[in-house]
């Protein structure tokens, strides 16, 4: 009996071993993406070369990490074994590693790391698809090669640039999503769904690799019975701006107002005719964070219309408030905390642990009110619509 219970906990070592070997892979494919990213990178030669030691480094980290693994648990599978065979007095060849409860007693084991194991998944999101969007999201480089020839993936007719688009925006909890979904439901706009996720520079590209016909609505997180699914449009599109921008306009606690230049500005007419599925479609986006950048924008561009949204305020306050508290909770039962990753990839830092306050001027905005009280949001209104119309 004590040898099938020795053999058991072999087979929990080697079971050990394949979960520690998956992590580590994970962490080397992380690794080599992020080294091909520094590959990418345009960077001053000197920022890039640290950037590339930094990344061999983590590979080299992990694989000492694999190896070390694969010594420890194969040697605490064998030792149980050798030790019986000792105390027996038997050779270790000798044991009977034929019989069939032997080979029970090891699968039985190997199965137990596995049950024991809490299966990691966040709403409908798999430990694999949260790697995905790890590698793609976090490679501003990789992603930027990507959009560079995302048109080599484009069916149809050549998309001609259009400067006349429309953008909805307006601070959070106006009714950007219902305006915008109505918009885009009753004329022809073309638009970023989250199908597109997580390849949002290379939506042709994407598409050529995965492109749901009919995808299933559940209830957003929000609480508002608003249903989403994979093919149903959402505000994606300020990851060109973090992409373009190399988050220069995300500070510590709020998100600054800023310009951008006429090399961006082309890349963004670009972006929008890789989305665009014809030349009769005009491009159609929520943004909240189009403020920022609405008076440069406009410089380029007479033609786009912005429609920005009111609300009563103290309404709206109390919408933010509930949204702040909800998203807050979600945040601190997320183990892994994909949900506040996935906000800040998107650069949605309306509300929840990641909320940053919109600053409009060179003196960093501060609202000295407590976040979890009606007083905050109210101050944050203010601050958003008082400059919008001054």
């Amino acid at each position: 009996m004590l040898y099938f219970i020795i053999a058991g906990v072999a087979g929990v070592f080697l079971a050990t071993l394949i979960i520690v070997l998956r992590k580590v892979f994970f962490e080397i494919l992380e690794a080599s993406i992020g080294l091909a990213n520094e590959v990418l990178s345009k960077e001053d030669e000197q920022i890039k070369q640290k950037n590339l030691i930094g990344a061999l480094k983590r590979i080299l980290i992990s694989l000492g990490k694999m190896i070390i693994a694969i010594v420890i648990i194969i040697a605490g599978a064998l030792l149980p074994l050798q030790a019986y065979s000792f105390f027996k007095g038997v050779s270790f060849e000798s044991l009977d590693f034929s019989s069939v409860w032997f080979w029970v007693s090891l699968s039985i084991g190997s199965i137990l790391p596995f049950l024991l194991k809490k299966k990691k998944k966040v709403e409908n999101y798999s430990e694999a698809s949260m790697l995905l969007h790890k590698l793609i999201l976090n490679n501003y480089n990789l992603s930027k090669f990507l959009f560079s020839f995302d048109k080599k993936f484009k069916k149809g007719e050549k998309i001609t640039s259009n400067s006349n688009f429309v953008i909805v925006s307006g601070l959070a909890r106006a009714g950007t999503t219902s305006l915008t979904d109505q918009l885009f439901k009753a004329g022809s706009f073309s638009s970023l769904d989250y199908s597109n996720m997580p390849f949002l520079l290379a939506p042709n590209l994407w598409k050529k690799l995965y492109n749901p016909k009919k995808a299933k609505l559940t209830e957003r997180k929000h609480g508002d019975n608003m249903m989403f699914g994979l093919n149903t449009i959402e505000a994606l599109e300020e990851y060109f701006f973090k992409v373009f921008l190399k988050d220069s306009f995300i500070g510590d606690s709020t998100l600054i107002k800023h310009n951008i230049d006429k090399d961006v500005y082309d890349n963004y007419l670009k972006y929008q005719s890789l989305v665009r599925l014809s030349n009769n479609h005009l491009y159609l986006s929520k943004n909240n964070n189009l403020i920022l950048r609405y008076p440069s924008l406009r410089a380029h561009n007479k033609d786009f219309k912005a429609i920005f949204l009111f609300r009563k305020p103290e309404e709206h306050a109390h919408s933010l408030l509930n949204q702040h508290l909800r998203f807050s909770d979600f945040q601190k039962d997320d183990r892994d905390n994909f949900i506040e990753t996935y906000m800040n990839w998107l650069a949605h830092h309306e509300f929840g642990g990641n909320h940053k306050v919109f600053s409009f001027d060179e003196k960093p905005t501060e609202i000295k009110y407590d976040r979890d009280k009606l007083d905050y949001w109210l101050a944050v209104w203010q601050n958003y619509y008082r400059y919008l119309l001054p």
